[in-house]
């Protein structure tokens, strides 16, 4: 598996971290994603080229590969601890050909149109400077050459029954992304992002998540289970850096857990799909 090294400044820190137990998380994010959102709409034909910018520890790619095993795949990643697990994981996996580099997606090392897709899950929330990441997006691309984006808008995590620890929690998650560079929120304005970039045909389509336990009780668990690993994984940052109430914190995980056991329980959240073409 190929691998160089490049190192730029593509954000000051990633919120959730490159410990063990979150890199493993990625990896069982992924496969939660595989069929709900990963592979929507993806379509790909044999010999096309697609770069994941973000690609972390190569779970995403991972999907993809199984799902399209005739395409040649290439992620970017800042940190070179992602990059040395993706490189054993997808070996694991029996996808030794994609080609991986440790550098910032704001300084792509492959030259002007090398690539039919440019694909991102979860990277512009990280970001700086989401406007030059896709303005490289768009130089790498080959005329007609698609991108396809996936972001939360954090905003629209909402539940039932309600609780003043768990919007501690989430406003303590915001208060991070900002503190660290990012923007919790760049999901809205993926379309705007886009067209500033120079893409033609951009859409930002929201996908609402919405389960209830009294008729999607499974679904509704499982999603729980998702989207609460990443909060547990960074109250202890959280109480560090912004000198937080653990016990709040804690509580208001607690409860969102439970909502999982809540015959009313609810939990709701909006994603957005940004895609573009290159004309």
């Amino acid at each position: 598996m190929k691998n160089s090294v490049r190192r730029f400044n593509l954000s000051a820190k990633y919120v959730h971290g490159y410990t063990t137990p979150e890199q493993h998380r990625l990896v069982k994010q992924a496969k939660y994603w595989r069929e709900r959102l990963i592979l929507r709409d993806l379509n790909l034909t044999g010999g096309e080229r697609l770069l994941e910018i973000g690609c972390g520890v190569g779970a995403v790619l991972g999907e993809i590969g199984k799902a399209f095993p005739d395409s040649n795949l290439a992620g970017i990643d800042i940190e070179p601890r992602q990059i040395e697990y993706a490189r054993q994981y997808l070996t694991q996996m029996g996808l030794n050909n994609i080609e991986l580099h440790v550098g910032d997606a704001i300084q792509l090392p492959w030259p002007d149109a090398s690539f039919d897709h440019v694909y991102g899950m979860w990277i512009l929330e990280h970001v700086c400077d989401p406007k030059a990441i896709l303005r490289e997006a768009y130089r790498v691309l080959k005329i007609g050459g698609l991108i396809t984006l996936n972001e939360v808008d954090y905003k629209s995590f909402l539940i039932w029954p309600e609780s003043p620890d768990f919007q501690y929690l989430q406003d303590s998650v915001y208060e991070m992304f900002s503190l660290y560079g990012g923007n919790p929120h760049v999901a809205r304005v993926l379309g705007p992002l886009l067209l500033a970039a120079g893409f033609s045909e951009v859409k930002n389509t929201p996908l609402a998540m919405h389960y209830c336990y009294a008729l999607e009780r499974e679904e509704l668990q499982k999603f729980i289970a998702w989207s609460s690993a990443p909060m547990e994984l960074a109250i202890p940052e959280i109480v560090q850096v912004l000198g937080k109430d653990r016990s709040r914190l804690e509580a208001g995980l607690e409860f969102f857990r439970s909502i999982a056991k809540e015959p009313e329980g609810v939990a709701t959240m909006v994603i957005y799909r940004g895609a573009a073409k290159r004309l």
